[in-house]
């Protein structure tokens, strides 16, 4: 499962509205506070007069790049012009009682530490630690199997997902910090190639896989397929629509999957005497780790994407719904993972039950 679907779906629609414009892009004041700045500053040509014309900004003061964000974040003149004007222009709003618009798709979020969007970058390290953690207690599972327990697939295809969520909330982080193509198009990859590994390892959980090897390999070879040729199709022709449709509709299949897996969970659980449902719980506890948990990972981020339908910001404490659905990910990525650990461990016992 993944927990950037959500977010995935409703991103990547305010992306189609970035590609058409955001309504601050074409305001009369933003644009003649870029021109004077770019002008004043001599972020083209140095040799350029100030301007002859008087537009209002000409006066104003805009401040020099410092040092460590033109060097280490590379903040040239003009996104450093674009930057003051989008606060500039903001300000003025809020000081008229306008409403505050987007720029460029975004909210115009002040730089605090020289980051661009302070807690939603904040929040992308906190999703890292979950999938860090899973990383580490599933490689820890997988040592106290032996060599030829074929049971430590499915630990390894959930090894892959934890590998795929650091990456991904990596790449958010580095996004969210600062704003590039590049960084933009690798948050994107990153977050698809989540979506594809948690489908690919439930999946193969729920049609034990695992026990045939032709059959495994043909699926895990077709999935790395299905993502090679969606990175080739948004590198010779980036679509945000394409894109969008692409992990939604991964990303349902996978939320499918968990259900089902927790729908056959149950009916195993209901089928066995309680004696032999597992040595370490009682059945009403196996019911609702193995059950009731997956049921409410995939209730509790579809409602969370309400933080982003209900879009919304505040320029006081500079945050707004996507820094907050980024928060409403992080337990239950935690919980993924014990969710993983524990599903395998009972399914271990049931086969070992009916193998003696």
């Amino acid at each position: 499962m993944n927990m950037n679907l959500g977010c995935l779906l409703l991103s990547l629609i305010g992306l189609v509205n970035l590609a058409l414009g955001s309504p601050g892009d074409w305001l009369d004041e933003f644009i003649d506070c870029r021109e004077s700045c770019e002008i004043i500053r001599s972020c083209s040509d140095p040799s350029t007069d100030a301007p002859d014309h008087h537009n209002g900004f000409d006066l104003s003061y805009f401040d020099e790049t410092p040092v460590f964000l033109r060097k280490c974040l590379l903040w040239d003149c003009e996104s450093d012009c674009d930057y003051q004007c989008q606060q500039i222009v903001t300000i003025l709003r809020i000081e008229n009682g306008e409403e505050i618009y987007q720029f460029h798709g975004k909210w115009p979020f002040k730089r605090m530490f020289g980051i661009q969007e302070l807690y939603s970058t904040l929040f992308s390290i906190a999703n890292f630690v979950p999938h860090y953690r899973g990383f580490k207690i599933l490689r820890s599972e997988l040592k106290k199997l032996s060599h030829y327990d074929k049971s430590g697939i499915l630990l390894d295809k959930y090894v892959y997902v934890s590998i795929a969520g650091m990456l991904a909330w990596t790449a958010s982080s580095i996004f969210h910090l600062r704003d590039f193509i590049v960084t933009e198009k690798l948050d994107y990859f990153f977050a698809g190639a989540t979506v594809l590994s948690g489908f690919h390892a439930i999946f193969i959980r729920i049609f034990r896989l695992d026990k045939h090897d032709n059959l495994r390999h043909l699926f895990c070879g077709t999935v790395i397929l299905i993502f090679l040729m969606h990175i080739l199709r948004l590198y010779l022709d980036w679509s945000y629509t394409y894109n969008m449709r692409f992990n939604v509709a991964f990303g349902v299949l996978q939320y499918l999957l968990l259900l089902t897996l927790s729908y056959r969970n149950y009916v195993h659980l209901k089928s066995q005497p309680k004696s032999r449902s597992s040595p370490y719980a009682s059945q009403a506890q196996m019911t609702w780790q193995l059950c009731t948990v997956p049921l409410l990972l995939v209730v509790g981020t579809s409602l969370a994407m309400s933080c982003e339908l209900f879009d919304f910001f505040s320029y006081t404490w500079q945050i707004d719904s996507h820094a907050i659905w980024h928060a409403c990910t992080i337990l239950p990525s935690w919980k993924l993972y014990d969710f993983f650990i524990r599903d395998y461990r009972y399914l271990k016992h049931r086969c070992n039950s009916l193998a003696e």
